[in-house]
């Protein structure tokens, strides 16, 4: 049904108009450019291509009447900047008051957690789908509200969307708050119950006791063809009436605006989400990976104490100077990693494929001063033992490093990009990799989590690339 499509996404569309949501204690996002329209509904109408309402799709390019969580992953490529999302994401399609059709050109997801400490959330299960919004709406949502491209959100329509800048296009979105309050049991919701309910101060009700991320969808259409807009006349696509094999379309106001979410998240990445970002009430961004390893053993080795093992300490620590006369003639401390090694994508089109990178992921700060200053991982063998490994014990060491990081005072997470390295381990048949942490060669201190510590070190696989802009 694509009949009429005017749609641009620039950079001050994205920082205009970016969520309806709040500023939530923890959180990560992706933003999926539209690929398709189709009239099938795989939660509402599973098996019935063509039958339904005009969707737009957004995220796993393959999204159509029989998608479900296999499909999705065996099928993951996807129009979202994190490719280790291959979710299918679809909302009803618009038109104008002139009878235009017009396509959305992204949607930007934040999934997001509040009072954690009390209320931690749970992954989203495998194939979870979710509904938000009434499709048979005629009074302001609560849960949905619209948004002109400037200006405040809105529930109730009548408002008049004019440009977004001076000569600029109109902007026009819809923010779409998903319930958060899973039943534990029913991965698809049916008409007679839904699967899924809102929490009430973050507290969920005891026939849903299963607290999800909040999928918190904006949906953005900027229209450049279009000097003004009504918002009481925006018409969104509603069931058919069909007779016989012939379809007649029907159209509903603004207040019939819904959504439909299917998870296409890994198993690693959506507990990722969870633990390692929304439960640790931080902001993660694009960094929910496609797979990981949490380190399997860790140590740090000093060569103050060459028979200390420190293999039970939550933290590990850095102290490394290559000050004249030279490197061993200073305190040395250095932190021993190893991990299995996670998997890549199997099933991805070469172009995806090629964006997906290993990456070790450490946190913890300077403890000397406030300098921010470069780290070092090299590799190592990995004949050693975190309940054994000393310094007198210690394996060769490398002086060749094989990543860099800059890292300061500020606590934090922080990433090697040792791809390179680990892609060449695996190749040769290779099922972990160790390496070993020196310090910014000036002999500042830093101190990072171990593998028994709060946040300890990963081993990730992520996939990016920037959102496309037709």
């Amino acid at each position: 049904m694509k009949t009429f499509c005017t749609f641009i996404i620039a950079t001050a569309g994205l920082a205009a108009g970016l969520t309806s949501a709040h500023a939530a204690e923890g959180q990560t996002n992706v933003v999926c450019s539209y690929h398709h329209t189709a009239g099938d509904d795989a939660i509402m109408m599973p098996g019935k291509p063509g039958l339904a309402m005009w969707h737009d799709f957004f995220g796993n390019t393959s999204t159509d009447a029989f998608s479900n969580y296999t499909r999705l992953q065996e099928k993951p490529q996807t129009t979202c900047d994190n490719k280790a999302d291959a979710s299918a994401y679809w909302v009803p399609t618009m038109m104008l008051p002139d009878g235009r059709i017009v396509y959305p050109a992204y949607q930007k997801t934040y999934y997001q957690a509040d009072e954690v400490a009390k209320y931690p959330v749970q992954p989203f299960p495998p194939g979870l789908e979710l509904l938000a919004g009434n499709h048979h709406g005629t009074t302001p949502p609560t849960q949905i509200n619209f948004f002109c491209g400037s200006g405040s959100y809105f529930t109730k329509i009548g408002r008049i969307c004019g440009p977004r800048s001076p000569d600029g296009p109109v902007q026009f979105n819809i923010g779409l708050r998903f319930p958060n309050c899973w039943d534990g049991v029913s991965l698809k919701p049916s008409r007679g119950r839904p699967n899924a309910v809102y929490a009430v101060n973050n507290l969920c009700p005891a026939d849903f006791p299963v607290k999800i991320p909040t999928v918190n969808m904006n949906v953005s259409w900027v229209l450049k063809e279009v000097k003004s807009l009504d918002t009481s006349q925006i018409k969104l696509s509603m069931d058919p009436n069909l007779v016989g094999s012939k379809r007649e379309d029907k159209w509903g106001s603004l207040y019939t605006a819904h959504a439909d979410f299917m998870n296409g998240w890994t198993e690693d990445g959506a507990r990722f989400m969870t633990d390692h970002c929304l439960n640790r009430a931080i902001h993660c961004g694009l960094n929910v990976p496609f797979s990981l390893s949490v380190a399997q053993e860790s140590s740090w080795i000093d060569s103050e104490h060459p028979e200390a093992i420190n293999n039970r300490d939550r933290q590990i620590h850095i102290v490394d100077n290559w000050a004249a006369p030279g490197r061993d003639a200073h305190p040395q401390k250095l932190a021993l990693l190893k991990f299995t090694i996670p998997a890549l994508p199997a099933n991805m089109p070469p172009e995806d494929a090629a964006l997906f990178k290993y990456y070790v992921r450490v946190h913890g700060k300077n403890v000397s001063d406030s300098a921010t200053r470069m780290l070092y991982i090299y590799a190592i063998d990995d004949t050693w033992q975190a309940a054994s490994v000393n310094w007198t014990t210690r394996p060769p060491l490398s002086t060749v490093s094989v990543a860099t990081l800059r890292h300061g005072s500020n606590e934090g997470d922080n990433y090697f990009d040792v791809d390179k390295y680990v892609r060449q381990q695996a190749a040769k048949g290779n099922k972990a990799v160790s390496f070993y942490i020196g310090g910014e060669r000036q002999g500042r201190e830093f101190v990072f989590d171990s593998a028994t510590g709060a946040v300890p070190p990963l081993l990730l696989v992520k996939g990016m690339r920037e959102t496309p802009q037709p």
